[in-house]
């Protein structure tokens, strides 16, 4: 008597739980796309020149906040998820990270820097990002993306390093170095 109703539980209550792993739209979105998703831009990147960083860079694009720019590479490696380094060379100072997305399609991006002339603090903001083609699967399990970010300062004066992750585990500083 017991097994039927274990059994008649798992008949309702199976599906529902496996309806998320089907890979269907999310709730309200009747187009078979994930209402909640933000479009990407897959276009090459350019560089910027201007002062202002209002916009939100691509892959490998370089962001020029006053006379401060700054690009990402990916790397393969990732020895620290959630983890940054900085080193500071003559004009140029190396941001080596690890942030972690939340599934097989993220890629780290290079979302936002910026300099505070007042206090000479350079911050780095970088995200881990979901880019996917329509219809693409996607592991569910996190993913450890490592990456370069290099800023050339040409002779301003950089005093302090804020690195800032967007990732799984929230927005939040993982590193502030002063020089």
């Amino acid at each position: 008597m017991h097994r039927r109703t274990v059994l008649s539980g798992l008949a309702i209550a199976l599906p529902t739980a496996l309806a998320g792993c089907t890979g269907n739209a999310g709730p309200g979105a009747p187009d078979g796309t994930d209402s909640t998703d933000e479009p990407t831009d897959t276009d090459a990147p350019d560089e910027t020149d201007t002062p202002s960083n209002t916009e939100t860079p691509g892959d490998n694009e370089t962001v020029t906040p006053g006379r401060v720019s700054a690009s990402l590479t990916p790397r393969e490696e990732c020895s620290g998820p959630g983890e940054a380094t900085v080193s500071f060379g003559d004009e140029t100072i190396s941001v080596v990270g690890c942030v972690v997305g939340n599934n097989g399609c993220n890629v780290a991006r290079l979302q936002d820097t910026g300099y505070d002339a007042d206090t000479g603090e350079v911050s780095v903001v970088v995200a881990a990002v979901e880019e996917r083609e329509e219809g693409e699967a996607c592991t569910e399990a996190l993913v450890n993306l490592g990456y370069e970010v290099a800023i050339e300062t040409d002779g301003t004066n950089v005093t302090s390093v804020r690195v800032v992750h967007d990732d799984v585990d929230g927005r939040r500083t993982v590193a502030d170095v002063t020089k």
